[in-house]
């Protein structure tokens, strides 16, 4: 099974706290699908991992996905917060 990782630029302060509360409440969500049985979850790979590398004035995260569909979910919704919310 092949990675699919997504590279996000975060600046500092506001959009890296945003950035922290959507991936909480994206995870909590996916977590609630997979227990509830309403979608179906590798038993041995985590839902999410997430890499954060320091850059000057914020960081870059890459966001580890183990099914394309997840990824795409995860992306959509980022993309949708980020501009409702800056």
């Amino acid at each position: 099974m092949t990675d699919i990782v997504l590279t996000v630029p975060v600046c500092e302060g506001e959009e890296d706290r945003l950035f922290g509360r959507f991936l909480d409440r994206f995870i909590e969500t996916a977590a609630a699908a997979l227990a509830s049985g309403a979608v179906d979850g590798g038993a041995d790979a985590p839902l999410v991992m997430v890499r954060s590398d320091p850059l000057p004035g914020g960081a870059v995260k890459q966001v580890i996905f183990q099914e394309t569909r997840t990824a795409d979910a995860f992306s959509k919704g980022w993309s949708r917060a980020r501009h409702e919310a800056l």
